[in-house]
């Protein structure tokens, strides 16, 4: 699949990996849809490439431990969802 690609279900919902990128072409967030809702594991990174968050969604929600990195790489914050 190109970078430019996103599948879809049937009814055209966000559905499987998708991947967002900068106009530099670094990777910028990814992670899983299920028919339209966020799901599972998604990671946020900075425009130098460097991990910014990550965290679980589950249908569409934020779950479980979310963590916030510096742009050094340095964990800031930990957050729990329930």
């Amino acid at each position: 699949m190109m970078k430019n690609e996103k599948p879809r279900n049937k009814e055209g919902q966000p559905h499987g990996l998708w991947e967002y990128y900068y106009s530099n072409g670094q990777l910028s967030n990814k992670g899983n849809f299920i028919n339209g809702n966020a799901h599972g594991l998604w990671e946020k990174y900075y425009y130098n490439g460097q991990l910014y968050s990550k965290g679980n969604f589950i249908n569409g929600n934020q779950d479980g431990l979310w963590e916030e990195y510096n742009p050094n790489g340095q964990l800031e914050t930990k957050k729990y969802y329930i």
